[in-house]
């Protein structure tokens, strides 16, 4: 039981954004493990689109643990950003969080850079 009460509240999502060339980046750290985590993330995402940002690097670097509901933000994010002419990338996925992405195809849709440097030095998105 202490070990259980030991562990709430560590890795709680958080999400910070920032500009890098033609990309708008969102870092999050922490689990992306709860309906609540998903629907911040997605209302993020859409408050992106309705300002016209069409290209957006998620920045995973940070991230621990991810569930269906990220996964199928990412998707949607993807989808929705294809329909405008837009681009979805992914950065610094940790060994598991890129293994989850690639069980599920992730990685045949959408370009995952394995560090920011990586990201950075992409002619098309630097």
């Amino acid at each position: 039981m202490g070990l259980i009460f030991s562990t709430i509240g560590i890795d709680i999502m958080n999400i910070s954004e920032r500009e890098k060339n033609k990309f708008h980046i969102i870092d999050i750290k922490g689990k992306i493990n709860r309906l609540k985590d998903s629907v911040n993330l997605k209302s993020v995402f859409n408050a992106l689109l309705v300002k016209g940002i069409r290209n957006i690097a998620l920045n995973l670097k940070n991230v621990t643990y991810l569930d269906s509901g990220a996964l199928n933000v990412i998707i949607y994010t993807f989808n929705s950003l294809a329909k405008e002419k837009g681009t979805l990338v992914l950065i610094a996925p940790n060994d598991y969080v890129r293994d989850v992405l690639e069980v599920v195809g992730l990685n045949k849709i959408v370009k995952i850079y394995s560090t920011e440097e990586d990201f950075e030095n992409d002619k098309e998105t630097g």
